[in-house]
């Protein structure tokens, strides 16, 4: 059975392994990639989240646990935004709001040059 994955939920996901600095281990993970994409293709794009929550920047933004099924107040850090084979999500954790996931755009524009900080 397919597992349904939309833009804006959280997951558990395995980063292990890890190369380097990248984030490795298992953590929640925010996904961005659309819910076409999300249905045809083998990967998904994520944001890593960690509960490592200041210093909060324009590349890291806060998602409270209210609302979002994370135990505990966090951050997506929108510095390490990747690809991942879906077999790589455990199961589903939460979502984030609509508000949320704008501000999360915003900050992947800055992340990716889309938009300036000035």
């Amino acid at each position: 059975m397919a597992r349904l994955i939309k833009r804006g939920q959280i997951w558990v996901a395995n980063l292990d392994p890890g190369y380097g600095i990248e984030i490795r281990k298992k953590r929640p993970v925010l996904v961005i990639s659309s819910d076409i994409f999300n249905k045809q293709l083998k990967t998904v794009i994520v944001i890593p989240i960690s509960t490592q929550v200041l210093p909060l920047g324009p590349e890291k933004i806060l998602i409270e646990k209210d609302g979002s099924g994370l135990e505990k107040d966090s951050a997506a850090l929108v510095v390490d935004i990747r690809a991942i084979d879906k077999g790589r999500l455990i199961k589903r954790a939460g979502k984030i709001s609509k508000q949320k996931l704008l501000e999360v755009e915003e900050a992947i524009k800055l992340v990716l040059g889309i938009a300036s900080l000035e």
